[in-house]
């Protein structure tokens, strides 16, 4: 059953590994789940390919560089950026400041998901192997597709995480 609800600018469940809060839950709206976040300078997603969802991101403030498809773009403030499902993406703080961005995914298959990646993240790690393996199982058990194998290109390439 879904409730109705106001979510104040102070209301949400805080994921503070990740720098987020999940505003609109799955008990909310079945069809849509929303966090806010900041993205610190030299932060980046890694690729992924999502199975099940749809997101699109509304940038608040800063700017961010988004990889989709093969395709390199600059989001700054007031833009949206589109990422159907079945499409390889990243995203990456190149600048010296934080940008503030509002994620949305739609349907609500992936509420859940950052909590149990800010317990890794907190707990072991992504940069060992106990934490990395815990991080790919959870990927699959949402229908993430983590392309790891991507990542160094990218990094030699468009210099991702580096400020």
């Amino acid at each position: 059953m879904t409730v109705a609800a106001v979510i104040s600018a102070d209301e949400g469940d805080p994921v503070p590994a990740l720098g987020m809060e999940m505003k609109v839950r799955r008990r909310h709206l079945d069809g849509l789940f929303v966090v806010e976040a900041t993205i610190g300078p030299g932060a980046v997603v890694f690729p992924h390919t999502h199975s099940r969802e749809d997101e699109c991101s509304y940038l608040l403030s800063g700017e961010l560089t988004y990889l989709i498809g093969d395709e390199v773009r600059v989001a700054s403030a007031g833009s949206y950026v589109v990422r159907p499902r079945g499409i390889r993406h990243a995203f990456w703080n190149a600048l010296g400041t934080p940008a503030r961005i509002i994620e949305m995914h739609t349907p609500a298959t992936f509420d859940g998901f950052y909590d149990r990646v800010g317990a890794i993240l907190t707990g072991p790690g992504l940069d060992t192997p106990r934490g990395r393996a815990a991080f790919d199982e959870l990927s699959a058990e949402y229908g993430l597709v983590q392309h790891w194998d991507q990542v160094p290109g990218l990094i030699d390439r468009y210099g991702m995480g580096r400020r």
